[in-house]
């Protein structure tokens, strides 16, 4: 019987990578493809330390820090933040950032 951190990691490591489609972003027809790791708890840690309840700029920390292409590479460099910030639409950004945020994988999800 393995013990119980060994299990605790197992479950981290088995929640595979998140699939999100942003038909917003896409082009010719077809979505934008996210791919997103979870987040760890250190991550998420540092992601809302220092952040205001009011403050959505969170969401857009988020999205620059997890999301990729479907070969790992990430989407946004830092000066993407203020275009994401101040020129792209909120809804879009909250949508995704609650995506990427939320603990159900996409298997779990197909599920429900």
């Amino acid at each position: 019987m393995s013990n119980v951190i060994d299990r605790v990691k197992e479950h981290f490591e088995s929640q595979g990578v998140k699939k999100i489609n942003v038909a917003e972003w896409g082009e010719e027809g077809q979505p934008l493809v996210i791919y997103c790791s979870p987040f760890t708890l250190g991550e998420k840690r540092n992601l809302f330390k220092g952040a205001k309840s009011d403050d959505l700029g969170v969401l857009v920390d988020a999205i620059m820090l997890k999301a990729r292409d479907k070969d790992g590479n990430k989407i946004f460099k830092l000066d993407d933040k203020q275009i994401l910030l101040n020129k792209a639409d909120p809804d879009v950004i909250a949508n995704l950032a609650t995506e990427m945020l939320n603990t159900t994988s996409l298997e779990e999800a197909e599920k429900k």
